[in-house]
């Protein structure tokens, strides 16, 4: 029997959840995130003048949307925006190697994949398509466009994927390369794989399940 903890979690693992920003591909590679946010930011200043802290200190797109979350009309201009951003990105958006091979062996091993991402789901399913791995997902879970506090850390896109598959909990692993992935897969009952994609993170994946700095190691693992 295998002591390896990444074989382990996915022997038995009906269900496969990839977040898209990382795992799938590098979204922002082409059209940085400090960038969109700093577009967004200049949009909310231009919508309501002088900004809350919160607004002011946000650090991506999406901790800005989050601290719009209060003031609805300007929640969903900004979500607009970012929409428009991420459709924009996904075309520069760089594939992270070892993902479609992950993705293949998960379908050629009956496994079941869905993406589960705070970013908007019509990116994800354009960028699927323009690198062709449509055919082997089953599901995408983007954020809900009228409630950014369902993003991830809350479980809700996780739990809303698995019931869609048709699976448990307990039967799913999801992988994500930030610890709000992490803490979103252990609230929703799944086993977690954090995805060390740059130099330091290892050590913040203490929560997960396992850990992986190549995704090629998934696929082998997944075969």
């Amino acid at each position: 029997m295998t002591t390896d903890p990444l074989a382990q979690i996915l022997r038995s693992a009906e269900g496969v959840l990839f977040d898209f920003d990382g795992p799938i591909c590098s979204l922002f590679d082409g059209y940085p995130a400090p960038q969109i946010t700093q577009e967004l930011r200049e949009l909310a200043r231009q919508i309501r003048g002088e900004l809350a802290p919160t607004l002011e200190q946000a650090s991506s797109p999406h901790e800005l949307l989050l601290a719009a979350a209060d003031d609805s009309e300007l929640a969903q201009q900004l979500e607009a925006a970012l929409q428009k951003a991420e459709l924009t990105a996904i075309e520069t958006a760089r594939p992270t190697p070892g993902a479609a091979e992950s993705i293949a062996a998960c379908t050629a091993s009956g496994r079941l994949v869905a993406i589960v991402s705070n970013n908007y789901a019509k990116a994800v399913v354009e960028y699927l398509a323009r690198v062709g791995l449509t055919e082997g997902v089953a599901h995408i879970e983007g954020r809900n466009p009228a409630d950014p506090t369902l993003m991830k850390p809350a479980p809700h896109l996780i739990d809303r994927a698995i019931r869609t598959l048709g699976v448990y909990p307990s039967s799913c692993v999801f992988i994500g390369d930030q610890t709000t992935d992490i803490e979103a897969g252990r609230a929703a009952g799944v086993s977690t794989i954090g995805y060390a994609n740059k130099p330091g993170k290892t050590e913040a994946f203490k929560e997960a399940s396992a850990v992986l700095t190549d995704m090629f190691d998934l696929a082998e693992a997944i075969r």
